[in-house]
């Protein structure tokens, strides 16, 4: 029998959860209740440490975040729960910065409230036992994979590779190595949350809870099928993303997967969060080379979806373009959009759609679609952390369902070739502070994959001695020493954070070796890995 200590300043609130379920038959007794944070905190010192703290946010002397607070820093090992309503947001966001990550919403739910203490009676069980430490730790290896999986997969469809054998080594990495076949046949969905007009009223901060329970209940939901793989773009709050992995030979069964999928998450969205939702399926295409044309076919069925059905593609002048516009295509258009060549770029547009054959407008915004993927990254390396042209592009990527002729099309993609190309070649132009500062963020962004200067040198069109030069001169320090820095400094964190081994700490920060890598911190900290982890815990 777990114990409880039940903290509310309503009496009425006690009784109502104390009569809301059978606690003895749940196995949990509610020993203890206190009124406000102080009083609880005088409890906790005198009796014995219960296994459950309730506690509601608002509340006279001491509230809900102080006693978190207090309880986080003299009893670690407690597991709490959050009582509160819609209008605690602030509230709740100081709670789960403060580490608090379950939760109950007044007013509290039968259904909710026994779900939950199922969940925390086998976190205890599971506490409690010898396996402890060793299922801590995978559990906290498996999420630093899956985010890490997630991060791949989104890089994969919107970012730039030059090397795919470090695309191939890193999924190996991540065991994601299935996707290393050329013949292995995806198809991605694009899925969006609609919130119905006036569900949140005036209070669009709880928008971001609602957020957070979209992007879990989305990857429950994938969890639960073999081959499919959810991933999360940032700057895109309200969407997520799934790749679905079909059998080459058996496409027709791939599809019912992908069919079956689709319906269950419209279904749980719908009976979950009460939301509608957008759903947009892409074309089947074949190896990581051509992910990003199946990403981009997703994008555009759901530009052209509503709530109310999927309209896909399925047309065979699109399969036709995937296959047009290959990695060397989109190598020669970045090319010319960085250097700023308006008439090479133009010639390689007319090559992927020429003038003389009449595509239907799916196939022209398809083309449309898979070219701002291309832009947006650009934009991104170039941007050095100003987001307007990269907003200005997600929302044309939004709309861009909407254009009803070829012409609408093209004149969209000339205007803003020109303001990337304007954008791109304003940096390169410019002082060398500059280009350091647009490198610098790249570097930051992907330290957790291979860097060296000739990459950087090739993607950034410089040469590398002088960028090994540019580099020192503005950022103080060397471009390896910069590297070095990042990942030792990630590295720390994690041995201080985690009880991570040391060959996931490593490749988690982008080393590969387990021996380098303890050389370089020791070189770093002038401490052993295992030295400073045991430093950190005294």
């Amino acid at each position: 029998m777990y114990s409880i200590l039940l903290v509310d300043d309503e009496a009425g609130v006690r009784n109502s959860i104390k009569a809301k379920i059978d606690w003895n038959a749940a196995g949990y007794q509610i020993e203890a209740e206190a009124s406000n944070g102080e009083e609880a905190l005088e409890l906790l010192k005198a009796r014995k440490l219960p296994d459950v703290l309730i506690t509601d946010i608002r509340m006279p002397q001491m509230d809900g975040i102080g006693l978190i607070a207090a309880c986080k820093r003299l009893y670690p090992s407690l597991k709490i729960v959050v009582l509160s309503g819609y209008s605690d947001y602030a509230y709740m966001q100081a709670a789960i910065q403060a580490g608090v990550k379950d939760y109950l919403l007044k007013p509290v739910g039968r259904r909710e409230l026994t779900a939950l203490m199922e969940k925390l009676s086998a976190e205890i069980a599971l506490e409690q036992s010898d396996e402890l430490l060793q299922r801590a730790e995978q559990l906290q290896r498996e999420r630093q994979m899956f985010a890490l999986q997630e991060q791949m997969l989104l890089r994969l469809v919107k970012e730039e590779f030059y090397s795919l054998f470090v695309i191939k080594e890193r999924l190996e990495q991540l065991s994601l190595s299935a996707f290393i076949d050329e013949l292995l046949q995806v198809r991605f969905v694009a899925v969006e949350m609609r919130v119905p007009h006036g569900r949140l009223g005036d209070e669009r901060e709880h928008l971001d809870l609602l957020h957070m329970a979209f992007q879990m209940l989305c990857r429950e939901t994938a969890n639960k099928y073999t081959g499919i793989h959810p991933f999360y773009d940032a700057s895109h709050p309200s969407m997520m993303h799934f790749l679905v992995q079909t059998q080459a030979e058996e496409a027709c069964l791939g599809a019912d997967l992908t069919e079956r999928f689709v319906r269950q998450i419209k279904t749980n969205i719908l009976k979950y969060l009460r939301l509608d939702s957008v759903i947009g399926v892409g074309e089947p295409v074949r190896g990581v080379k051509q992910f990003k044309n199946g990403y981009s076919s997703s994008m555009l069925s759901w530009s052209r979806s509503t709530i109310h059905g999927t309209n896909g593609a399925g047309d065979q002048q699109v399969k036709d373009l995937i296959a047009a516009f290959s990695p060397e295509m989109e190598r020669q258009l970045v090319v010319s959009v960085e250097n700023g060549d308006y008439k090479a770029y133009s010639a390689l547009i007319e090559h992927i759609i020429p003038r003389g054959i009449d595509y239907p407008m799916f196939s022209f915004t398809f083309i449309a679609s898979r070219i701002l993927l291309l832009f947006h990254s650009i934009a991104k390396k170039y941007e050095a952390g100003d987001t307007v042209l990269q907003k200005r592009l997600w929302d044309c990527q939004m709309t861009i369902g909407d254009l009803h002729s070829r012409e609408q099309v093209l004149e969209q993609l000339e205007e803003l070739a020109r303001l990337v190309m304007k954008e791109a070649m304003k940096t390169r132009s410019s002082s060398g502070q500059t280009i350091v500062k647009a490198i610098q963020k790249y570097v930051d962004d992907n330290f957790a994959y291979e860097l060296t200067l000739t990459s950087l040198a090739g993607m950034f069109h410089l040469n590398e001695t002088y960028l090994s030069g540019l580099f020192k001169q503005h950022v103080g320090v060397t471009f390896s020493e910069y590297l070095t820095s990042l990942r030792m400094n990630k590295a720390g964190e994690l041995l201080a954070q985690s009880n991570l081994k040391l060959t996931d700490i490593a490749m988690l920060v982008g080393i590969s070796s387990s021996s380098y890598f303890s050389t370089s911190f020791r070189k770093f900290y002038g401490l052993s890995p295992k030295e400073y982890r045991e430093r950190q815990n005294e």
